[in-house]
């Protein structure tokens, strides 16, 4: 019989494609160069919350492909952010099983270091490939994207609750 509480639940990806889009925006808008070096990593948190909330159905493989898809709009090296967005969410998925459960600033620091190293991966990259760039603005972006996780967090929770959205993860009565 099925649950009536669960009839209107909708997959998370409702909310996952079309936030992953805005986000691309946000990620390619031009920005003046007061501002550009503290922008947040918008892409990678819509990544790590869903892949926290909904392991099942957003991974380290769409991670990737989000990857590649922004080194097309961005003109990156085919590859870079891919594996950038990939590392964060096999780091953070891997290796903090209750993540969910942390306190808010906890979460903050393990993102932000988790952010900082994949940056530091990425610049060193960069030079191997011979793409150089000779600016430390990796460490503010990472800064960034830890202050404001909180409200990219909370944002994201709003719109989870506000259009029903169930994890593939949750397990329906006749598995019970």
């Amino acid at each position: 019989m099925p649950n009536p509480k669960n009839a209107n639940r909708r997959t998370s990806y409702v909310i996952f494609f079309p936030l992953l889009f805005i986000m691309f925006i946000f990620e390619i808008m031009h920005l003046p160069a007061a501002v550009a070096p503290y922008r947040p990593d918008f892409v990678a948190t819509v990544l790590i919350f869903f892949a926290i909330t909904d392991p099942k159905r957003v991974n380290v493989g769409l991670a990737w492909f989000a990857g590649l898809i922004l080194d097309l709009l961005s003109g990156a090296p085919m590859g870079i952010h891919g594996l950038i967005f990939a590392f964060q969410v096999y780091i953070i998925v891997a290796q903090f099983k209750h993540f969910a459960a942390f306190m808010v600033w906890q979460q903050m620091i393990i993102i932000g270091i988790v952010n900082f190293i994949a940056h530091i991966g990425v610049y060193w990259i960069g030079h191997l490939i011979g793409q150089p760039s000779y600016s430390s603005n990796f460490s503010w972006q990472a800064l960034a994207t830890m202050l404001c996780w909180p409200v990219f967090m909370l944002i994201y929770r709003f719109l989870w609750v506000f259009f029903n959205v169930t994890s593939a993860s949750v397990k329906s009565e006749k598995e019970i």
